[in-house]
């Protein structure tokens, strides 16, 4: 019998359960197409493909609901399978134990932050039963990494498993980190989905607390730029809450320049919730040039992997009066660059940057995200 029901299974076929498909499952749940059942199984057989944050989400939907089940951490190795590492023990041979669940959590957080989707368990999931969707999948898995395809785990098969797992990014499903924040940007400059965030495309939104619908192309934004879209939905991916105007927790995200408002030096005074630490500020325009390097020099030394630095250009035009860069990585010290993630006008991309980029803007703020979902 399926674990799930059946307008709840398409939430996990592409091994990716998202901040917008626990809202989905929740409506599902108040309408009666869903049940509990549908969030404990998400919570126990399917955790591994959570994204980073919406853990935290499910976990108060299961209080909700009166659910005593909780989410467990995301799965990093399997370094406590000392008898199915080193071979002493083969599965399905040992019968139905704990090996076998922690093995499909394997499978299964491999294909979400891989997207081998053939190594997905999408009927049964995580339930701890070696079954022909866990043989399927680990032939698959054998087949990818050049082992005897015998649907079998042996020592060899479960230490590639150990190696893979360690050699991705493990979502902090529970409590998002600043790691989260980087892989959320650079994987939303990858493929088609960079198109979303360039001038002449429509954007299509990740955000389920945005106004704008998930998953469909808002035609509006054809011609316009989409920096603050950018940020915002990179914070949203990365398991952090972004600003929305009104402070009403859902709605449109404000204009890149006026993100420091949601900052702990300002966000009291304009009667906002706490988003961000502001770690530095440049009152670029106000200051002669070689004041204005030196302070821009500052600021992008202290940068992290993970922060936002949001700029005013100058003039009064709003279309692009704001800029939005996420940091993927700082070689400032060495190099004189920092890698930022950004909207631009074909698409976003990543590119290195330095002082003479931010020499004339006139405002520039250094912004730590710290609002978790």
């Amino acid at each position: 019998m399926p674990v799930l029901s059946p307008s709840i299974k398409n939430l996990v076929t592409n091994a990716i359960f998202t901040a917008a498909d626990l809202i989905d499952l929740e409506k599902s749940i108040q309408s009666g197409r869903g049940t509990t059942e549908d969030a404990v199984a998400i919570a126990t057989r399917y955790v591994d493909t959570l994204e980073a944050g919406v853990g935290s989400w499910l976990k108060k939907l299961l209080h909700k609901l009166g659910s005593n089940v909780d989410v467990v951490e995301p799965i990093v190795n399997l370094a406590s399978e000392t008898a199915l590492l080193n071979g002493q023990i083969t599965l399905p041979e040992n019968g139905r134990n704990s090996s076998v669940r922690l093995v499909q959590r394997s499978l299964i957080a491999l294909a979400s932050r891989t997207q081998q989707l053939d190594y997905m368990l999408p009927q049964y999931g995580a339930d701890g039963d070696y079954g022909g969707e866990t043989t399927s999948s680990v032939q698959a898995f054998q087949r990818k990494n050049g082992l005897p395809v015998t649907g079998k785990v042996d020592g060899k098969t479960a230490q590639q498993l150990d190696r893979s797992l360690r050699a991705t990014n493990v979502p902090g499903i529970l409590s998002a980190t600043p790691k989260d924040l980087v892989y959320a940007a650079q994987e939303l400059t990858k493929g088609d989905v960079a198109l979303n965030y360039g001038v002449p495309q429509p954007w299509i939104n990740i955000d389920p607390k945005h106004n704008v619908p998930v998953g469909k192309p808002f035609e509006y934004l054809v011609n316009r730029w989409k920096c603050n879209l950018f940020g915002g939905n990179v914070l949203r991916k990365g398991g952090y809450e972004p600003p929305y105007y009104e402070n009403h927790g859902n709605g449109e995200y404000p204009n890149a320049n006026q993100w420091y408002k949601w900052s702990d030096k300002y966000a009291k005074s304009n009667n906002n919730h706490v988003h961000f630490q502001l770690i530095y500020e440049v009152p670029a325009a106000t200051l002669a040039e070689l004041q204005r390097r030196q302070k821009i020099t500052e600021l992008l030394t202290l940068v992290q992997p993970g922060d936002f630095v949001m700029v005013d250009h100058l003039g009064s035009g709003i279309q692009d009066g704001g800029h939005t860069r996420v940091a993927v990585a700082n070689n400032f010290q060495t190099l004189h660059t920092v890698s930022f993630a950004q909207a631009s006008y074909e698409k976003s991309l990543v590119k290195l940057e330095g002082v003479e980029q931010l020499l004339n803007e006139e405002n520039i703020w250094l912004l730590r995200p710290n609002l978790k979902m």
